[in-house]
């Protein structure tokens, strides 16, 4: 994301990803666990039907409107009925909004206070709550001042801090099962952790060693977690990490990312797609990470001619994405690939 062009919140993005750039120093052990995701619930009559399978063949888009610019990150429903997205509205506003999958006037749920600086948007299983990292949202949660991760209901309302994330920098969000996973930082060392869906204590899963601005995160179906650092130090460039007995282990490095970086994992759970830039072009790519062997393969139809790419989420029952560009056909646009 071109944090130039977003006038009342560039000082909180260069700050987050200062401060996570700052937590790269420690070599102490990192600590934590995962547990398995359950299934989502029922059908909805209404929602278009799921495709489940391992790609995409199609990018429309969902959102480009006056109303909005610059979106961060989107998020579709768990059917891909609809698709939520953080952004700022056409007075700088930071916003979250929702609009049709299918394309159609977007909906404000909530502007202003206490958002600030909304970097990832997630939706929990039920499809009923938003979860929103907020690397420097106006809050005091916990008493601190380095963000929040926040909660709100679909249909809108004023969001509120999580318990227990208050001065976590959260920078990538995702739910999987009773837990909200996101990456951010704590007491100088940038991580993964977990929680509960209803707040409490966090768990670092891994935290310290290579790691300086871990950023999207995915879950798997099996419970396995896996994230991409934009800037870490085992690798040239970006890299995407899984989380192994609290260790984050390399799987594939050597790319370069937008900000922020967004990460989904395939509907059958073989490959990751990665929201990232081409290094040469410095144009906009999907790339497809195989998880059985590491090959890659690229996606650029439509999105090839952008620039500013950013967040990416998988819908919970359905290979359907939501995939945003900052910039794209020139004040940003939410896309949804099928």
């Amino acid at each position: 994301m071109n944090r130039s062009s977003l006038r009342p919140v560039a000082a909180a993005l260069v700050l987050a990803a200062g401060t996570l750039a700052a937590a790269c120093g420690s070599d102490d052990p990192p600590v934590g666990g995962i547990t398995p995701a359950p299934p989502d619930g029922g059908p909805n009559p209404d929602a278009p039907p799921p495709t489940p399978g391992t790609d995409f063949t199609t990018i429309k888009p969902a959102a480009n409107d006056p109303s909005f610019r610059s979106p961060f990150d989107a998020t579709p429903d768990p059917k891909g009925e609809n698709v939520y997205f953080t952004a700022l509205t056409a007075l700088d506003v930071p916003a979250v909004f929702v609009s049709p999958a299918g394309g159609g006037a977007p909906r404000v749920l909530h502007q202003g206070t206490p958002l600030s600086a909304p970097f990832s948007i997630a939706i929990s299983e039920d499809g009923k709550t938003l979860y929103i990292a907020d690397g420097n949202a106006e809050v005091t949660a916990g008493g601190d001042e380095n963000g929040a991760v926040l909660t709100m209901p679909v249909g809108g309302g004023t969001p509120a801090a999580l318990p227990g994330s208050g001065g976590k920098s959260p920078r990538g969000i995702e739910v999987a099962g009773d837990s909200v996973y996101y990456t951010g930082k704590f007491e100088g060392r940038a991580g993964v952790f977990k929680a509960p869906l209803a707040g409490g204590e966090p768990v670092a899963l891994t935290a310290g060693g290579p790691l300086r601005e871990p950023s999207g995160i995915t879950v798997t179906k099996k419970g396995v977690v896996y994230f991409v650092d934009a800037f870490a130090q085992s690798a040239a460039g970006a890299a995407v990490f899984r989380v192994d007995g609290g260790q984050a282990v390399l799987v594939k490095g050597g790319f370069a990312v937008g900000h922020p970086a967004g990460l989904a994992a395939t509907f059958d759970d073989s490959a990751l797609l990665l929201s990232g830039i081409e290094p040469n072009k410095q144009t906009d790519v999907v790339v497809r990470i195989k998880l059985d062997d590491g090959s890659t393969t690229s996606f650029t139809d439509t999105i090839g001619g952008f620039s500013e790419s950013a967040g990416l989420h998988r819908a919970k029952t359905a290979s359907v994405y939501a995939w945003a560009d900052s910039r794209a056909n020139g004040t940003g646009t939410v896309y949804v690939l099928r």
